[in-house]
This record gives C-alpha cells, structure tokens and sequence, in this order.
C-alpha cells in the first residue's frame, strides 16, 4: 500500500507555512494514476499558498510495482543505508529475494530504472552499454554529459531490431541528440555481462550506475 504523510513546509520566499502531502511509499498497481505522477515530479511539487511560487521538495521514499517486481527506493543522500537494510533484511527472510531492489540517488535515474524495469531488461547491461558509449571517442560525447535510458521500441516481427533510445543529458538537462542501441546489440553487452564475473550482483540491493559499472571494470578478471 502507499503511505502518506501530512507534513508542514516553509516558503523559502516569503516564509508562508503550508501543507505538504509525503509519499513515503507508492505502489503503482494499487493506484496506478501515481505512476505518472511520479515521472512527472508531481508528488514532489509544492505550491506556496500565499505567493504562489512553485517548488520540488525531495525526500526519500519507495516506488513499488508488484507486477513487474520492483522496488525502487529514491534517497538523494542516504543510499548506502539503505543498501545495507535491505540487504539485512534479505538475508534473513528469503521470501523478500523474489523481488528486484535498487536504490537511487537522483530523479533520473528513478525515471530510468522505472522505464527499464518495465521493458524487462536489465539495467546493469544498460549501464554498460552506456559507459562504454560514452567512452567511445568515435560517438563524440562531451565528457561533462551522460547518457539516460528514454525508452524501448519493441518490434514483434523480429526482435533483433528493437531499438533503445538513450538520451544526452548536460548538467541535468536533456539535449536534442540520441543515441539508439538495437537489440541485437543489447544481447551482445548482455552475453559479456553474464560470462564477466566482474559485473555479477553480490548484494540484493545496490545502486548500480555508472560508477558501479566503472569500478568492476578497473577489477581484474580471473581468466
């Protein structure tokens, strides 16, 4: 179920004090019209009742899909905490391993894990293909910009030409240009992922993005 909480917020404006209703936990098969609201940063919004100004107020919470079983827990600054809860709380009741659990620490990632998650890929083989994109001089990607997964485009009379869309982001911001992965591609970065023990998850719960894709890369393989 999700949890709501009535909380107070100040204006940083004018100091007006209002309401301010905190998603602690969604769950998007039980309310699905939270889904969007979600993506679209409307949960997070709060509007001052005296000026009118409008504002994103971050704070953790959990993203729950029991249909594609996720969850997803959104903390700009307490991750590593989280990681090691779960992964406690996992390895003491087996039941909680049926599900697929990450931690994120800023909004686009939650959106990509989401997207990515609801495709049924998977987001480490993501992850490297968007490390080794960008680290491709030939794609001439800004070393400032990253890459964020945007969307599958699934073609059912051969699969192998499904494509993902990826896009440039600059200081949070999302550029024109896109880089697009077929799936054929995506198997051959899927078959590396699983044959590189490197890149094989030994928590039930992590962040896994760029950093943690560049930090198994710099280990050496045992062949």
């Amino acid at each position: 179920m999700s949890i709501i909480r009535k909380e107070k917020f100040v204006c940083p404006v004018c100091n007006t004090e209002g309401d301010y209703k905190v998603y602690r936990s969604v769950n998007v098969d039980l309310d699905k019209s939270l889904r969007e609201k979600v993506l679209s940063q409307e949960l997070f919004s709060w509007v001052c009742p005296n000026c009118g100004r409008k504002f994103t107020v971050h704070y953790d919470f959990l993203y729950h899909d029991m249909t594609h079983a996720f969850m997803i827990y959104y903390s700009p600054n307490n991750c590593d905490d989280i990681n090691e809860s779960i992964n406690s709380q996992a390895e003491k009741f087996a039941g909680m391993r049926n599900c697929k659990y990450r931690s994120v620490d800023n909004f686009n990632q939650l959106i990509e894990k989401v997207l990515i998650f609801e495709s049924g890929l998977d987001d480490i083989t993501i992850e490297f293909a968007k490390v080794l994109t960008k680290y491709n001089k030939e794609n001439k990607i800004p070393e400032d910009c990253s890459l964020v997964f945007e969307k599958y485009l699934p073609n059912s009379k051969n699969n192998d030409k499904s494509f993902l869309f990826f896009r440039i982001l600059k200081n949070g911001e999302a550029q024109k240009e896109m880089i697009l992965l077929d799936m054929a591609g995506y198997k051959e970065y899927e078959r590396t992922i699983n044959t590189d023990e490197r890149f094989k998850e030994t928590k039930y719960c992590d962040n896994i993005n760029e950093t943690w894709i560049l930090n198994r890369m710099s280990k050496k393989t045992n062949a």
